[in-house]
């Protein structure tokens, strides 16, 4: 989600004095005579510590849920970080299952609250369906990734309604914004298989107020966890 850092105060600071490091770091790489393969198949080699900090906690997430049955949904899904990662995932460890990853993502970028709105930046994180339909085809990933392009703060009651059978074992929201939030906690937290994993990325974050909110309004009384080497996603859930 992209935010407004001059409203910051709080979490956001934390870390604030290693930016300056990184995008010096990161500007150096860029400017290196590194071959797009190299970036690919030596990943490792060229993120920052807390990107790859955040592929590993969507990992452990992942493995948690591996005896747990049941499919694997993110919502907000832009390039498809999360659910490309799961999907890959599960090409790896569950060759055999029929997990499946479905992500929810209306492809129009953030529409903020008024209580949100001086923090969150108006059609950020805007990827366009075919792009990333296009990057889930390329690798051949389409029978494991369900794109679904719909208004999650409005019509996951119709989704659900059509495809009943769903049930899920870990999902991730990685939205930010109240109304979608508090809509996905309501129509999610029912379908996960107790066992199961609910991931959030934006747990007490100043910059996504609104999903504090909506944590607090729908699900005040389950008990929220953290990886402690992660800095987000910031907190899971398991269903009991």
């Amino acid at each position: 989600m992209q935010h407004d850092p001059t409203k910051a105060k709080f979490e956001y600071l934390k870390h604030h004095k290693l930016r300056p490091e990184y995008e010096t770091g990161l500007k150096a790489l860029l400017e290196m005579e590194i071959s797009k393969q190299d970036l690919i198949h030596h990943f490792p080699a060229f993120i920052g510590h807390q990107t790859l900090a955040r592929q590993i906690t969507l990992y452990e997430a992942y493995k948690m849920t591996l005896e747990v049955a049941g499919h694997i949904a993110e919502v907000g899904v832009n390039l498809g970080f999360g659910s490309l990662l799961f999907a890959k995932l599960t090409k790896i460890f569950e060759p055999n299952s029929l997990t499946l990853v479905h992500g929810f993502d209306w492809c129009q970028g953030n529409i903020p609250t008024k209580e949100e709105e001086h923090v969150i930046k108006k059609g950020s994180y805007c990827t366009p369906e075919e792009k990333v339909r296009e990057i889930v085809k390329v690798q051949g990933l389409n029978n494991i990734v369900h794109l679904h392009n719909l208004d999650a703060s409005k019509e996951l009651p119709a989704f659900f309604k059509e495809n009943n059978h769903l049930q899920f074992k870990l999902v991730f929201l990685d939205c930010g914004l109240y109304d979608v939030v508090s809509e996905c906690l309501k129509h999610f937290w029912e379908r996960i298989t107790p066992g199961g994993i609910l991931l959030l990325d934006h747990y007490s974050f100043e910059l996504a107020p609104g999903e504090m909110r909506a944590i607090r309004d729908v699900l005040p009384h389950v008990k929220w966890k953290q990886f402690p080497f992660g800095w987000m996603p910031c907190a899971y859930a398991i269903k009991e």
